[in-house]
């Protein structure tokens, strides 16, 4: 980080050209602008102007001084020249980059506050707070025994603390008037809009402050009706909230072309923020979308604001002011390494190593658990539809006494929701997450895992399943059989009862297979098993490691297949446990079931491709932005 440009009311722009050590103050020109940032291409100015020495800037220059009093005081850091002519900084980053640039002009701290006789005694050090934005140094004249307080800190609540500035060369100092402050907000702009970190600089005369004062219960005072002495410029790509919420996506790509009133409401300060009550709020087109330098009083009306907005809120954070915004969070994540324990204490998770790829990771395993969840029970419960349709409409087949012939035994069916529905299902719930997973929006926490696709899958597949099993059941016993039902077939076996119990055979194979089948097409809901990877330049192979890859449910599935021949054709094991007969040519019927069905089954997904791109295509002007997917109905003015 270093400091690039300087701007004092009463005088101008000051800018540090381009450096090979940012640490060595010795290095790089200096030039001078007389106008502000606001009316200046500063970029293109640096390159037009030739360095000037800083002995001619300092000259005569008392509010350059006092501007420099302020950069050197108010600093706690340490930059000094080594005996091989490298120079040793130590201390906050900001603070080095403000030290150094007072270094420039021979102002360094412990020029006024070492050796014998310094000019400069600290009397008092006021820390910076996160709800003041401020940092203040109280010195006192060693001569005069005069003490000035000198304060950086956060432009907005600087400028709110200053009530008299030196506005003009040659004048007087004048009050602070609300057309200077936003003059001065204009000119952070202007900074800020070359990439820069823009804090703000005052001080004041005061008495009365001794080393054993209570400092705390004076801090408001001391720190009020300041002299604004002027901004400063840091480079540390990009730190401006706006440049930020840019890159990173957080504003839309249209945010030109977005009324005034919502794109002044998606970037806010703090100081903005807080001075608007609940009801202007909750008035506000959109809620912002990043709130620059917050306190924790902000965060936490924040998240109170997109409540009342019935909005899903997590908060990270890791110090103690975070606490309270972490316990009013839905979640409320904090630092497992650099967090305090009072924010590990309020919060609900526990970012164990501080990294927040990890929230995304587990974003992204949670969404996965979701899928896996909704596969389980889709295909469990489309089985479950599948033999009650099949046994309902089964009671149709009626004997000579009139009984009721079960296409499906009791046991058979056991067998197919314990044995070859129970693994498969268990291997659907470690699948790996599909590949576009994270490119959808959230899930609304209300529907649960029964969404209306889920519903309709269930259905269809369901029904499709109990169609061809009840086909399979009709073809054999009246297609290729005579018809004739014996009785008690229901029971046990005889010759009258063979047919019967062959047809509950081949429906029997078909349903298992069903079942083993829609396993592998549950892997992904909407993309076809031979096109799960859709970025895969493996076209014709591609299913088979998808295939593969999951080993507890390809073996889930084999075992599945394989089962069946014991159950089958086992002498007793058939006829009085499972109640049906061994089959031959109707292995035909099975087969042939089984393809229709699997196709059934990719031709659904099919159709469903083809709705959602055509509803896709149907939407394509108005796709949701960010804000419009976060906050919902209260961005429906984004598109006006």
């Amino acid at each position: 980080m270093v400091t690039k440009r300087v701007w004092i009311p009463a005088k101008g722009t000051y800018s540090v050209g381009s450096l090979s050590d940012p640490f060595n103050p010795t290095l790089g020109s200096l030039s001078y602008d007389k106008r502000p940032p606001c009316e200046v291409d500063l970029a293109e100015a640096e390159k037009q102007q030739e360095g000037i020495p800083y002995e001619e800037l300092i000259e005569n220059n008392k509010h350059l001084e006092e501007f420099l009093n302020v950069a050197s005081l108010a600093n706690l850091t340490e930059v000094l020249p080594t005996d091989e002519g490298a120079w040793n900084v130590r201390g906050d980053p900001t603070e080095i980059a403000i030290q150094i640039f007072a270094s420039r002009f021979d102002w360094n701290r412990n020029k006024f506050t070492k050796g014998e006789n310094p000019m400069w005694c600290q009397v008092a050090e006021f820390s910076f707070d996160s709800d003041v934005k401020k940092m203040s140094m109280v010195f006192e004249k060693r001569d005069s025994k005069q003490q000035t307080v000198f304060t950086k800190g956060a432009v907005e609540r600087i400028v709110g603390s200053c009530s008299l500035v030196h506005w003009e060369t040659g004048s007087e100092i004048t009050g602070m008037t609300e057309e200077r402050r936003e003059r001065i907000l204009d000119n952070m702009e202007a900074l800020a809009s070359q990439g820069l970190r823009v804090l703000a600089f005052a001080s004041k005369e005061c008495s009365g402050l001794t080393a054993e004062s209570d400092h705390d219960s004076q801090r408001a005072d001391v720190e009020s009706d300041l002299v604004f002495r002027g901004l400063i410029g840091l480079y540390d790509p990009p730190r401006t909230a706006r440049a930020i919420a840019v890159q990173v996506g957080i504003l839309p790509p249209n945010v030109g072309a977005i009324p005034r009133d919502v794109a002044e409401s998606m970037v806010m300060t703090a100081g903005q923020f807080d001075k608007l009550s609940d009801g202007q709020i909750d008035a506000l087109p959109v809620l912002p979308l990043v709130i620059a330098r917050c306190a924790p009083n902000t965060k936490v009306r924040m998240i109170e604001a997109l409540h009342r907005r019935k909005c899903f809120a997590a908060m990270t954070g890791d110090g103690v002011n975070d606490s309270p915004s972490l316990k009013r969070a839905d979640v409320g994540i904090a630092m497992g390494q650099g967090g305090s324990d009072v924010a590990k204490d309020a919060s609900d998770i526990i970012l164990t190593d501080d990294n927040f790829a990890s929230i995304l990771n587990a974003v992204e395993e949670g969404r996965r658990m979701f899928d896996n969840i909704q596969k389980f029970v889709l295909h469990l419960l489309a089985e479950n539809i599948a033999q009650a349709c099949t046994l309902l409409i089964g009671l149709v087949f009626k004997d000579a006494s009139g009984f009721s012939v079960f296409p499906l035994s009791p046991v058979e069916i056991l067998w197919v929701i314990m044995i070859t529905s129970g693994m498969p299902d268990m291997g659907l719930g470690v699948e790996i997450a599909a590949p576009d997973i994270m490119m959808r929006s959230p899930q609304p926490l209300k529907k649960g895992i029964f969404t209306l696709e889920i519903l309709v899958d269930m259905l269809a597949h369901g029904l499709w399943m109990a169609c061809l099993c009840l086909a399979a059941f009709v073809l054999v016993l009246f297609g290729f059989g005579d018809g004739t039902i014996g009785e008690v077939c229901n029971e046990s076996y005889s010759q009258g009862c063979d047919i019967v119990f062959r047809a509950r055979a081949t429906t029997f194979l078909c349903l298992t297979w069903f079942a083993l089948l829609l396993a592998w097409g549950m892997v992904d809901m909407r993309r076809s098993f031979f096109r799960m990877q859709p970025q895969s330049k493996k076209y014709f192979t591609q299913w088979m490691y998808d295939v593969w890859r999951n080993q507890f449910l390809f073996w889930a599935i084999i075992a599945g297949f394989i089962t069946v021949f014991p159950v089958l054709y086992i002498p007793v094991i058939n006829h009085v446990v499972f109640k049906h007969e061994g089959i031959s040519w109707e292995w035909g019927i099975v087969l042939i079931n089984a393809i229709l069905f699997f196709a059934g089954v990719e031709a659904w997904k099919w159709a469903k491709r083809i709705i959602r791109r055509r509803k896709a295509k149907k939407n394509a002007g108005n796709e949701m932005t960010a804000e419009s997917r976060v906050f919902g109905m209260n961005a429906n003015r984004l598109d006006a």
